[in-house]
C-alpha cells in the first residue's frame, strides 16, 4: 500500500472492494448496442440494395435506368430518412423506426416479381424458338433423305436404261428423271416456304419485343426520338427481318427546307424550336410500334416502316408533309418575319438482297428528286 508520502508500506492489505455497479449504465449499454446492432443490419440492407440497383436492367413495365434511380432513392430513404419515391414532401431525416420499411418491402417485391415474370416469358420465348429450329432441321433432314431415296433409285433405272442401249428405255427414264426431280425440286421449294412462314410467325412478335426493350437506350436529346447510333443499329436489323419475312418495307428520309436560312436569320433557339415542332409531327403521324423514327443528323430525319407498302409510305409522307405546313407560326423576335416550315421527302422501298447503304442510298436519291422538284414534295424510288 502507498505511504501518505507515496512509498509501500511494509504491511500488505487487502485490495479495496470494488464499486458498485451504477444502476443507470445498463440501460445505457443497452441502447448502445442496440444502435450497433440497428447500424449493422441499416448497412446491411443499403448494401443489398446498391447491389440490386447496380445491376438492374430492362423489363416490359420499366427500364433499368428507372429501376436504378427508385432503389436508390429507397436506399437513401432507409440509410438516412431522405425522401421516399414520389413522395418530395416526405421530412427528411426521419427516425429509423419511423421509416416507411412496409413500403421498401413492397417495392422489392414488386420489383423482383416483375423481373422475375419478364426473364421467365423471355426464356420460354427463346425455348420455343430453338424447339422450332431443331423442328425443322429434323424435317429437313428426314425429307431430304427420303428426296435422296427417291432420286437414287431413279438415277439407277436411268443407269441401266443406258447400259441396256435401247433408245426408247432411255428416252422413257431420262423423261421420268425430270419428272420426278422437278417434283422434287417443287417441293422442296413449297417445305421451304411453309417453313419460313412458320417461323417467321414466331420470330415475329419476339423480335418486335426484343426492338422494343432496345429502343430506349439511345435517344436524341434535343427532340426525344431516337438517335443515329440507334438508327444505324434497326436499320441493319430491318434488313435482316425482311429478308427472313419477306414483307415489304420503305425507308424515308426528311429533311427541313432552308433550315440554315432559319438558323442565320433568326438565331439556333428558333432553329432548335422549329426542329422540336418537326419532331412532334413525327411522332404523331407514325403511330405504329413497327414505325421507327429516328434523329438522323441536324435537320434531317429518317423513318423506317416495315411491313408497308411504297403507296402506304407515300400516303403517310404526304400527311406529314400537310401537318408541317399547317404548323403554326414559331415565335421569333418582335418585328421579324416567322419562318415557313416545309418538308422534302424522299422514299425508298427495300429490295431482296439490300444493304444499309444500298438502302439509305435509294431513299437519299429520293430525297433529292424531291428538293430538285421544288422542295415541300415527296417523292418515291421503287425497285
Amino acid at each position: 500500500m502507498l505511504s501518505f508520502f507515496g512509498s509501500k508500506s511494509s504491511r500488505t492489505e487487502a485490495p479495496p472492494p470494488a464499486a458498485a455497479p451504477q444502476p443507470a449504465s445498463a440501460p445505457a449499454a443497452e441502447g448502445e448496442q442496440l444502435s450497433r446492432e440497428t447500424g449493422i443490419v441499416l448497412d446491411a440492407i443499403t448494401n443489398l440494395l446498391q447491389a440490386y440497383g447496380k445491376y438492374a436492367f430492362d423489363t416490359e413495365l420499366r427500364s433499368g435506368d428507372e429501376i436504378r434511380n427508385a432503389t436508390q432513392a429507397w436506399r437513401m430513404h432507409a440509410a438516412v430518412g431522405a425522401p421516399r419515391p414520389d413522395h418530395e414532401d416526405d421530412k427528411s431525416g426521419t427516425g429509423v423506426f419511423y421509416r416507411d420499411w412496409k413500403g421498401l418491402n413492397h417495392y422489392f417485391n414488386e420489383t423482383r416479381r416483375d423481373e422475375a415474370k419478364y426473364v421467365t416469358r423471355v426464356l420460354d420465348d427463346f425455348r420455343e424458338m430453338t424447339w422450332a429450329f431443331v423442328s425443322a432441321v429434323h424435317t429437313v433432314v428426314v425429307e431430304e433423305a427420303e428426296e435422296s431415296k427417291i432420286a437414287t433409285n431413279q438415277m439407277n433405272r436411268m443407269r441401266v436404261a443406258v447400259d441396256s442401249n435401247s433408245t426408247d428405255l432411255m428416252k422413257r427414264e431420262a423423261l421420268a428423271v425430270v419428272s420426278v426431280m422437278e417434283k422434287l425440286i417443287e417441293h422442296r421449294k413449297e417445305r421451304q416456304r411453309e417453313q419460313f412462314a412458320s417461323l417467321a410467325d414466331k420470330l415475329k412478335n419476339l423480335g418486335r419485343e426484343l426492338e422494343d426493350a432496345r429502343r430506349e437506350s439511345a435517344i436524341d436529346g434535343l427532340t426525344g426520338l431516337h438517335n443515329r447510333k440507334a438508327f444505324d443499329d434497326y436499320i441493319s436489323r430491318s434488313i435482316e427481318l425482311h429478308t427472313l419475312l419477306g414483307k415489304p418495307g420503305c425507308l424515308m428520309m426528311v429533311d427541313m427546307d432552308h433550315f440554315k436560312g432559319i438558323n442565320d436569320t433568326h438565331g439556333h433557339p428558333v432553329g432548335d424550336a422549329a426542329i422540336r415542332q418537326i419532331a412532334n409531327c413525327l411522332s404523331k403521324t407514325f403511330l405504329r410500334r413497327v414505325d421507327f423514327v429516328a434523329r438522323y443528323g441536324g435537320d434531317e430525319f429518317a423513318v423506317i416502316l416495315q411491313e408497308t407498302s411504297a403507296d402506304n409510305a407515300a400516303m403517310l409522307a404526304e400527311r406529314l408533309r400537310k401537318s408541317v405546313a399547317d404548323l403554326p407560326p414559331i415565335e421569333v423576335a418582335p418585328g421579324a418575319e416567322p419562318p415557313r416550315l416545309t418538308l422534302s421527302i424522299g422514299i425508298g422501298e427495300i429490295r431482296l438482297g439490300d444493304s444499309t447503304f444500298d438502302w439509305i442510298k435509294r431513299a437519299d436519291s429520293a430525297l433529292y428528286h424531291a428538293k430538285r422538284a421544288g422542295r415541300d414534295a415527296v417523292h418515291v424510288l421503287t425497285p
